[in-house]
């Protein structure tokens, strides 16, 4: 069960993407009109201070796998609540920082990871606009990766992933190849053919090039 704390923008889509995943949601907030707002939307709405322990746990923040403080504005509240929440022992405590300042307070408090979505947008977005193609790929968290599809190269028609020593070559890893309709597990021995379509994960310079190398392809 997922308990997010601040029902603002960035909680109500967090809420609203969670729910749409098919996962139970407690929302909560001091504002009893956004309270209201989600209320159809998750499983339980609720009014009350974020700083109050008592509250969040009556809300039900102990039976929480996840909980996510979204608090933007009120800085205060924001700490409060992260480090009520990990006092209850909840397997993951997500918080959002407004401020570098604010997001090693939030570490100190004992939040296990700390997001900026505003910056973090900023930077995706920026990113698309130099880079259409990353709209359609993921960042893999923890580190510099991405996963999304590509169409293959030229090079790699016929040939299999161990003739092609395929991570080293294209610094990616092929997870799923999509063929006539169809989603195939890789093995060594699987060769490209055209017309396949290849989810991958890897680094975002070295998928750069081959989608350069795409578009060289189709001039």
């Amino acid at each position: 069960m997922y308990f997010v704390v601040g029902i603002g923008r960035f909680g109500l889509s967090l809420c609203t993407r969670l729910v749409a995943l098919g996962q139970r949601v407690v929302a909560v907030d001091s504002d009893p009109s956004k309270v209201a707002e989600v209320a159809d939307l998750v499983d339980y709405g609720v009014h009350l201070d974020a700083s109050d322990e008592d509250a969040l746990i009556k809300a039900g923040a102990k039976e929480a796998d996840v909980a996510v403080v979204t608090i933007g504005e009120n800085i205060e509240a924001s700490i409060m609540a992260t480090a009520i929440l990990r006092g209850l022992d909840i397997d993951k405590v997500v918080a959002r920082a407004q401020t570098s300042i604010h997001a090693r307070v939030l570490a100190r408090v004992g939040a296990h990871r700390v997001i900026f979505p505003e910056r973090d947008m900023g930077i995706k977005v920026a990113d698309q606009f130099v880079n259409p193609w990353l709209a359609s790929f993921s960042q893999i968290p923890g580190n510099g990766y991405i996963v999304g599809e590509l169409d293959p190269l030229d090079e790699m028609v016929g040939k299999s992933l161990v003739d092609l020593d395929f991570r080293k070559s294209f610094g990616a890893t092929l997870l799923l190849l999509e063929r006539d309709g169809r989603k195939i597990f890789p093995e060594r021995d699987t060769k490209i053919l055209s017309g396949d379509r290849l989810m991958v994960a890897g680094d975002k310079d070295r998928l750069a090039k081959w989608v350069d190398k795409i578009k060289a392809q189709e001039e």
